[in-house]
Formats: structure tokens, sequence, C-alpha cells
């Protein structure tokens, strides 16, 4: 399949042997009766019934038909999230598999997004003319209590979120999905809730819907949990975005050069690091440091053995030459360009929360790793955490360790350990942060690392972690304000 797609419409679908054939076969129905070059995305999440037999099977009626696999089912908001990157369209739309909105609602309202909205929203609330809407009287009823909620909590624009009918420009699905937490039914609410955040135009209008038998939601524990999810994203998403910005500013490079030598969480990380690489007993290994930043750690790397960099930013590389580096390469965590199978070592320190699609940057990270290699990352925990210290690093995520064992195993890597570091200092970077969720600074945003603390306090803090990563080391942490995984490939 090559040239240019007008429009990707995404399925996603779990356990849907059923449904889907009929459905699917008017979606590409539509396909082939529009003046439009349309392309479908069917994403089996984790089906156990032949969904993915199922939906292949109408591969050679449609040429431009593709249908992804989730190894273990992950939530609906999940599927569609992997079928709207994998979609190349200029317009991009969403349909839940059970068919309860017709594929011609797509030909109906896309005029929305030439006139210069950013985003469709197919609402069950709004009437129009010719609209035919046969919905339960109980679904109206949850319907206009959780809508209720959504008014009081995050916005007030959107009269029904949660239809499953949404169409989008394609250049706003990286910025509003690379951002999103929640995997289930309470997706819409998030994306939404960003939308708002990030500034999108979005237009909400009428869409003919019928009920399907045998729906995939219970309405009392579904319910129950996206009540709560309301609460999840006015939480999370407490801070300004821009969504303009992806790498980290100058400045926070600036800051960076300066601290990672002497501040003690650099200091503190790198030697863990470090005695993580002796342990694994490699004479002379080839490592590869992915996001190498200003350098500080490829250089303390070079002495355990060979040590490449690479990262995507033209001024992090400057600094690592003024360290004296010469073996650092520009280019993104995406692509990296190396060979296959050329490193015994693999390092991402803090890089995955900065990637829209981790588990593709995961499979990266195996493909140039040896067979027998060993790669070594860490990434920022518990989105409670979430702060202007990371909108200024630029983060999209921290991490559950739930969701980051599923993405290594979505990648083929299989887990050796994992765990939290940094167990003292939660207990002094959660209430500060909590507290500043009340009184968010307008101004620009900062990391936490830009200044060094007093000398001998600085010098106390580097001893104290120094004896807690032994411990983490040997015994594991409760929680932390970081995770650390060992991993090689399965």
């Amino acid at each position: 399949m090559s040239g240019l797609i007008d429009i990707s419409i995404v399925i996603p679908a779990f356990n849907e042997s059923k449904r889907l054939p009929r459905f699917l076969a008017r979606v590409i129905a539509y396909c082939q009766s529009v003046d439009k070059t349309c392309e479908v995305i069917v994403v089996d999440d984790g089906s156990r019934d032949g969904t993915f037999e199922v939906a292949s099977a109408f591969k050679p009626q449609f040429e431009r038909l593709t249908v992804i696999r989730n190894e273990r089912n992950s939530g609906k908001g999940h599927a569609t999230k992997v079928g709207l990157f994998a979609a190349r369209g200029a317009v991009r739309v969403f349909l839940d598999a059970d068919g309860s909105v017709d594929p011609e609602e797509i030909g109906r309202n896309a005029h929305y997004l030439e006139e210069g909205y950013d985003i469709f929203v197919g609402s069950r609330i709004l009437t129009a003319q010719g609209q035919v809407l046969k919905v339960e009287w109980y679904r109206k009823m949850i319907g206009k209590a959780f809508n209720f909620f959504v008014r009081a909590f995050l916005f007030a624009d959107i009269k029904d979120t949660q239809c499953g009918f949404k169409m989008f420009k394609g250049e706003a699905i990286e910025p509003l999905f690379s951002r999103i937490y929640l995997r289930g039914f309470g997706f819409d609410v998030e994306l939404l809730y960003l939308a708002y955040k990030l500034g999108y135009k979005v237009k909400e209008g009428a869409v003919s819907w019928h009920h399907v038998p045998a729906s995939k939601i219970n309405m009392a524990t579904d319910s129950i949990k996206m009540f709560f999810n309301i609460l999840q994203v006015r939480n999370w998403h407490c801070t300004p975005i821009n969504r303009f910005s992806k790498h980290m500013g100058p400045n926070e490079y600036r800051y960076m050069y300066e601290m990672e030598e002497c501040h003690w969480w650099f200091v503190s990380r790198r030697n863990f690091i470090l005695e993580l690489i002796e342990s694994f007993g490699l004479n002379e290994p080839r490592i590869l440091d992915i996001g190498s930043g200003t350098g500080v750690n490829l250089a303390a790397f070079n002495k355990a053995g060979k040590a490449s960099g690479v990262d995507i930013s033209e001024k992090a590389i400057g600094f690592c030459r003024e360290r004296g580096l010469s073996d650092v390469t520009f280019g993104p965590v995406e692509d990296l360009p190396y060979e296959e199978n050329t490193f015994d070592i693999v390092t991402a320190l803090d890089v995955l929360e900065h990637v829209s699609e981790p588990v593709e940057v995961l499979r990266e990270m195996r493909k140039v790793l040896k067979p027998d290699g060993k790669i070594v990352m860490t990434v920022p925990a518990f989105r409670i955490l979430w702060s202007q210290h990371d909108e200024a690093l630029c983060h999209l995520r921290r991490y559950k360790k739930k969701v980051l064992l599923h993405d290594l195993s979505e990648a083929g890597l299989e887990v050796e350990k994992v765990g939290y570091l940094f167990f003292t200092s939660f207990f002094v970077v959660a209430p500060i942060r909590l507290i500043r969720r009340l009184f968010v600074p307008k101004g620009k945003a900062r990391s936490d690392t830009t200044t060094l603390p007093p000398k001998f306090f600085n010098a106390i803090l580097k001893v104290l972690f120094k004896a807690e990563m032994k411990i983490a080391m040997k015994c594991g942490l409760p929680l932390g304000t970081s995770l650390y995984a060992i991993v090689s490939k399965k």
C-alpha cells in the first residue's frame, strides 16, 4: 500500500468475532463507494474468540485493510490509540465495532474539519433532521448523570462524551493520544479534556445511533469506574500544557550541563546504573546510551566499556562535544542509526516518558541489542507526582509499574528485574507537588534540578541515596519517585 490516504477508519475490537463481520463489510462497502482514498485498521485487543482471523479474512476484499493484534487485552482506549498511531490519513476516525454508528456519518460530518475544526464528536444528545436514535432509557439516565459531573469538574461544552464516533485531523493525534493515561472506556473524557487544555477546536454534532445487543460495557461497574475517571483526569492534567514543545528548551540543557556532575539526584542515579552494568560481568561491553543529554553518563559508561551515544537534540550533542565526547550521533530513538545485534548493553535513562509510542521505541532498542544483551532503563514513577517539573522536561507521562511491564512485554522483552528508586525523596517530593497543585504557577515551568542544594546537604543526600540504592539492588523498595528495569530479549 502506498500513496496518500484521505480517511483512516480505526475499529478497536475485543471478542467481536460475531458482530464485527457484518459491520466491517459495511465499512468496506462505504470506503469503496466514496471518492476518497480510505484505509481501515482493526485493532484486535487481545481477543480469545478468533476476532483477528475473522477481520483478516476481509483482506482479499479490501487491500487497504490492516489488522493489528495486541498480545493482551489492554482496554478500548489503548487499542484506539494503537490504531490511530498506525493510521496515515489526513482525517482519522474511530468507530465502535458493534456498528452502533454507521460509517456514512463520516461523509455527513467531514465538512466540519474542512471548515477549521480539529475534532468532531458524535452526539446522541443533540438532535438534527433525519437523525435516528434508538437508545435505552437507562443509558440516557446514566449518560445525563455522567455528563453532569463532566460539566462540573472538567468542561461544559460537550453534551455526549461517550458516543463511539469521533473524527480528528491527523496532526491532532500525536499531541492528544501521547498524553492519555486511561486505557479503558473512560478514555474519551480524558481525550476531550486534553483537547480543551491544548486549545483544539472541537465541534459536537448529532449522529444517528442504535443500540446493539451484547454490549461490552457493564453499566454498573464501568459507570462507577468512569465517574472515578473524571476525578483522575482533573487531577492528572492540572498543569498548563504546551503542545508545541517537544524537546527540552536550551535553558534546561544548560541547567543539566551545570548540575549533572554534582547534583545528588544525577550522581545517585548514575552510580546505581554503573553498579548494574558492572554486575553483568562483561569484558569491555559495547554500550549504547540512548538520550545522552549533556554527556556525563556517557563519559562514565566509557570507563565500563566502549560507549556510544545518540540524541535527538543538537543542543545536547553540542554539550557532549564540550565534554570531549565524539561518539555521539544525532538521531531519533524511533529509528536508531545502528545495525541489528550491535550492542551488549543499551541504556535509556528517563527516555520513554518523552516519546509518543514507547512500545515502538522499545522494539527499536531490542533490534540493536545483541541476543544475550541487556537493556537498563529508568522512568519517572507515579502519575500523582506530575508537576511543572515534568512539563519543563517535556514529559508525556509518569509510569505505573503495571504499564511499564505491559509495554516491555508488548515489545518482546523479558523483564529480569524491576523496582523503585529514590524511596526517601518520595515523602518529600509528594507533599510539595500536591500542594503546588493548589497554587499552579503561571510563569515558565522549570525542573526541580536547576539549582544545587547547599553543599553540606547535597553531600549528605549522596550518602543517603548510596545506601538506599544498595537496598534497591538487594531486596527492592516499596515505592519511589523513579522506576528502573533490567530487560533482555525473549
